[in-house]
Parts: structure tokens; sequence; C-alpha cells
């Protein structure tokens, strides 16, 4: 199966030149982000910004369940069943679109402070820690009770689209926490017109608790126990930094 949370993200049919020349330290991002750059002024203007980079977790993936029903409520007309799911192997797929607009044409746009501020919001929803988070939150055996709204005995479809509605949520609630980075990203630099005082702790910060708790999104016990092991050991250290490596530079 194969789910996605942002039906307005498409890739475009023709790349931008922009990205044919751009230096090696974005290659990596442009690469691993899945990114294109686009022109969009409608879609700045009802941001409100001089640019918007939009970004899509895409997940493939199969589940396994168990259920038993628990009774029907004639005075509700509502199912309640306990369900059980887990997923093999979710193969995961992150796109981003990066909108400008068409008076935005430097002679030198990789050295422009406004792309490079939008390439920041890349490695924040590239970082290697969102992805490892969002795989062990779907893969994750869960159990719960679902209540079906219908007077007919709920069906294998019935219990499918239940737990399919489950794991939208979790994909959603990953792209809530990296929305909300994306925000303090844009408070902390004015919307990428002031520098960020120590660049490699702000971006290192970010998916710690402090940075969880300070975007106020739940993610579940098991799921912050994991987030508190991603700076625990040094090769998850070494890979944070070696994501953040040119963007830590002073701009």
């Amino acid at each position: 199966m194969f789910l996605t949370t942002n039906p307005l993200l498409a890739q475009n049919a023709e790349p931008h030149p922009w990205l044919a020349d751009a230096p090696g330290e974005f290659v990596r991002l442009i690469d691993r982000g899945n990114v294109s750059i686009v022109v969009d002024d409608e879609r700045i203007r009802k941001a409100g910004k001089t640019a918007l980079t939009i970004f899509q977790f895409s997940v493939d993936y199969d589940f396994k369940y168990r259920q038993q029903l628990l009774g029907f409520d004639s005075k509700t007309n509502t199912w309640q069943a306990k369900m059980i799911a887990w997923m093999d192997q979710p193969k995961l797929k992150l796109e981003h679109k990066i909108c400008i607009q068409s008076t935005f044409n430097p002679s030198l746009p990789w050295e422009s402070r406004l792309l490079r501020h939008e390439f920041d919001h890349v490695a924040i929803s590239s970082d290697p820690r969102i992805l490892k988070i969002m795989k062990r939150m779907l893969q994750q055996r869960q159990q719960w009770t679902a209540t079906f709204e219908q007077v007919n005995r709920p069906t294998e479809k019935d219990f499918r689209k239940c737990i399919l509605e489950r794991i939208t949520t979790q994909v959603r609630t990953i792209e809530m926490l990296v929305q909300s980075q994306y925000d303090y990203l844009d408070q902390e630099s004015a919307q990428g017109v002031t520098n960020i005082v120590d660049r490699k702790e702000f971006f290192t910060r970010l998916y710690t608790m402090e940075g969880v708790d300070r975007c106020k999104i739940e993610l579940g016990d098991s799921t912050r126990d994991y987030v508190k092991q991603l700076l625990s050991s040094e090769a998850n250290q070494k890979e944070i930094d070696g994501h953040y490596l040119f963007l830590v530079q002073a701009k």
C-alpha cells in the first residue's frame, strides 16, 4: 500500500535550471530530499511569504492485524472492536518543493540568503532523526479499541479502513512536528532575514526532547523514549553533525 498526505505537492515536469548548477554542499540535500524548485507567485502570496518550502512524506507499506469484536450498542448504533495492528518494513520517501516568486532572479542564486534559508527548511525535514522517529512509530505493534458508527457488523474493509486512518494520523503527527520546527526557524531567523546565533546548537536540539516538547506534539511514551536515545550514541551524533555540516557555517 502507498500513503501520501499532501496533495499540494506534485513534482515539476521540468526541473528548474538552477538545480543543475547547485554547489556540492547543496547536492546532497537536493538528492536526499528530492527537491524541486518552482515559480508559484499565487501560492507564495496566499502564504504571505517571500518564498515557501513544502514537504511531503510518503509511506510504502503493508500491515497485518487481528481484531476482536466487543459488541454492539443499539442505543448509539455503534460497534466496538479490539484492534491489534503492526506494519512490515515501511519504506519512507520524502519530497520537497521550494516555491519562489517570478521576480526572484539573483545573478548568484546559490549565494542568496533567501534560497539558503529555504534549504535550512529542507535540512530540518530531511534530518535523519525525523525519518527514524517516523519509522519507529509506524513499526510499533499497536493496540486500541476502535468504534464503528454503523448498524451492520464491521467487515474486513471496515477494519482496514480504520487502520489506514490511524496510520495517516501518525504520519500527520510527524508532519506537524516538522512544520512546527519550520515555524520555529522562521521565528528565530525573522523569516531568514537575520542570522541565528550558534547554528550548530540550534539544529542539533530540534529533535531532542527539549525540541519536541517545545512543539507540543504528542508522540506517545514509547516514541518519546526512542527520541531520548537518538543523541545517546556517538554514531547518531556523527550522522546529525554530518547532515548539518555546511549549514552550521555562518552565512
